[in-house]
């Protein structure tokens, strides 16, 4: 840092960035998902704005706006993108002064941006179902074109002060930044001076632009839920209702982690800086990612265009509709002309289509629907397999590695991670086959296989978040009893935990196996998940319907409850200390734990969509359940990895080669 002149200057020519302050020695690894999410936003972003302009029947209101968000989507990540991973892969610190201003001034403008676009969507969103006669009417070109440039100017005039007061202030003190990118208030905490002014305006304009633009699209959907309440019948409600998920995923993806990022950037002082930084520089990242993939699986005629594009034939999907017979006319024989230049020869001869009780094998459609895009779908798949094994594995390698580690939390940590492994290997190497080399078929044994391991160790993953629980539970109400208590039952609970979950699992491959399959042996799922092989069957499945429901209550119900049962004694326990800090160090401890709650049973709930979701496109269903098995796997190495300082502690030494 010879370059950075950390005494009396006012106004330095160049500053540093550090990346990910604390973690610089892992830059490499986290430059792989950040390289992964960068590129499919460029190509999810580009796809969309290719799309609508080569198909003159979304020339509509919607589908410009869509477009307005793709571009300003692509403006957010290209702006801050590339030097971040120059950082990472090169060590390329430097940014000159005008540069860094430039970056923030586009950042803080493309997000107004993107804020007010969605603003326009909810009013389409209102025009369509409220004023559906007069949409075309109201929602002329050259109103979308006025809508348009009043956003444009709007975020422009409002993000000018960014970079005219930063620039203002004197920076005597350090041209370091602790940052990935010029954020406008990680550079003027730099100045020495008093920088009330920029803070202010800083929350000005968080509460009067996105504030505003969140009251005025609440607004336009308390009108949209008012008019859908007033259909007749519940089925036009929900498909009413449907129209508007797209936009809805689109708020909450850009909404939540801004309102997040910004609050605890100015106000939360004691989360580690470490984690607010990764967690600004992913959230940038967020909404270009999910955007083109919330429009495009979600919005029928764009993903309608999009599979156009893959094939040339213009038959019917008969995935469209999952109830209909002809899906299995359709994949007995099918030809399909692809536009990069060959054939690929899918032919189903080998899938007896009736009168058999106990199939040879399966066929695997994959994501119903969506089978032209399967090359596409497959790069985040790869990509989260390949952090999830590369993270489990690094965490059963450190713990293995460092005697300090040897305690019953950090059991706990390895056996959550081997649950990971074998809950993420059992599926996505068959997943990954199906969209690279379209190796469809699964034999019944190892479907019946594949079905009773992701049971079993979902459950045990379950099992083991009750015992970290209890861990943390003897560790704050009884700190001077916690070695006593766990030491010697370490691997009773952990044996407990497995028997549980192969016993309960058994019944699955069982009852599955019991059935007749008289209709057809083509799954449409990506693995094989239970309810969708026994729906094949015909017979009634009532029991293996009752036992799954019966299995999610009994095991992950009983799960919850004791889980929040020791979080409320945890949270007696800490409100009884004296002091401020001490009830935010001791909750610290507990942070790890809760994310990896959240992230293995928020999306454990695509079990029950699979059941009475039936108004939910089946090829969403399939995707989401896909994503699911993957989310806790990908997350918790990052979650154990990052917020855990022993953890993050052994990997940073392990990097640095350096001995403590």
């Amino acid at each position: 840092m010879s370059d950075s002149n950390t005494t009396d200057f006012t106004n330095p020519s160049t500053f540093i960035l550090l990346g990910i302050p604390g973690l610089e020695a892992a830059h490499i690894w986290i430059s792989i998902p950040f390289c992964a999410l960068y590129s499919i936003a460029v190509l999810g972003n580009f796809t969309i704005l290719f799309i609508v302009k080569s198909e003159p029947s979304l020339h509509e209101p919607m589908f410009y706006f869509v477009c307005m968000l793709a571009v300003t989507d692509l403006v957010t990540s290209t702006s801050t993108l590339p030097k971040m991973l120059s950082i990472f892969w090169f060590n390329s610190r430097e940014i000159s002064l005008s540069a860094c201003f430039t970056q923030m001034y586009f950042i803080a403008c493309s997000s107004a941006m993107e804020s007010g676009i969605l603003v326009a969507m909810a009013f389409d969103r209102y025009v369509a179902i409220c004023n559906p006669l007069r949409h075309s009417t109201i929602l002329t070109n050259s109103v979308v074109v006025k809508i348009g440039l009043a956003v444009v100017l709007r975020s422009g005039i409002l993000t000018l002060p960014y970079p005219i007061l930063a620039s203002w202030w004197p920076y005597c003190r350090t041209n370091i930044i602790p940052h990935s990118y010029c954020r406008h208030i990680a550079v003027v905490n730099l100045a020495c001076s008093d920088i009330r002014l920029s803070s202010y305006y800083g929350l000005f304009n968080l509460f009067s632009g996105m504030g505003m633009d969140v009251f005025f699209i609440a607004v336009s959907y308390t009108q949209i839920l008012r008019a859908i309440f007033r259909l007749p019948t519940k089925d036009a409600r929900l498909k009413t209702f449907g129209t508007c998920i797209s936009h809805l995923c689109a708020i909450f993806a850009l909404y939540i982690p801004d309102f997040f990022s910004s609050f605890t950037q100015r106000f939360v002082h004691y989360i580690p800086r470490h984690f607010i930084v990764l967690f600004a520089s992913v959230y940038l990242l967020v909404p270009p990612v999910l955007h083109p993939i919330i429009y495009g699986v979600r919005t029928k005629q764009i993903r309608g265009r999009l599979l156009h594009h893959f094939y040339c034939d213009h038959h019917q999907r008969p995935w469209d509709n999952r109830e209909s017979q002809g899906n299995i006319r359709y994949m007995q024989e099918t030809h399909l002309c692809l536009r990069v230049g060959h054939f690929l020869h899918y032919t189903m001869s080998d899938a007896n289509m009736t009168d058999f009780t106990n199939p040879s094998t399966f066929i695997l459609v994959g994501i119903p629907g969506l089978e032209a895009a399967h090359i596409w779908i497959s790069i985040p798949f790869c990509s989260m397999y390949a952090i999830a094994v590369l993270g489990n594995f690094t965490i059963l390698f450190i713990v293995k590695r460092e005697p300090s580690l040897h305690g019953p939390m950090f059991y706990f940590h390895c056996m959550l991670a081997v649950t990971d492994l074998v809950i993420s290997t059992s599926t996505i190497p068959k997943m990954l086959s199906i969209f690279w080399f379209n190796s469809r078929e699964i034999s019944f044994s190892s479907c019946l296989t594949q079905m009773y391991f992701l049971h079993s160790f979902s459950m045990m993953e379950s099992g083991i978040l009750v015992a970290m629980a209890f861990d943390h539970y003897v560790s704050i109400c009884h700190p001077l009893r916690h070695s006593t208590i766990l030491q010697t039952v370490v691997a009773k609970i952990g044996l407990a935990v497995v028997l549980r979950s192969g016993i309960l699992a058994l019944p699955y491959p069982f009852l599955a196996r019991r059935w007749p399959y008289c209709r057809t042996n083509i799954i449409p799922h990506t693995y094989c998940h239970h309810i969708a092989v026994v729906k094949l069957a015909c017979a009634d499945i009532r029991i293996s319907s009752y036992y799954g429901m019966f299995d999610i209550i009994s095991v992950i119900g009983m799960d919850v409850f004791f889980i929040a049962l020791s979080y409320t004694q945890i949270l007696r326990a800490i409100f009884r200390l004296p002091t401020k800090d001490a009830r935010l160090k001791t909750f610290g401890t507990c942070v790890s734990h809760l994310c990896a709650i959240l992230a293995l049973y928020i999306p454990d709930l695509s079990s029950l969509t699979q059941r009475f979701g039936h108004n939910v496109p089946l090829h969403f269903l399939v995707l989401f359940a896909s994503v699911s098995l993957l989310v806790p796997p990908m997350l918790h190495p990052i979650i154990y990895g990052v917020r855990t300082k022993q953890i993050r502690g052994r990997l940073l030494q392990l990097f640095t080669h350096k001995e403590t």
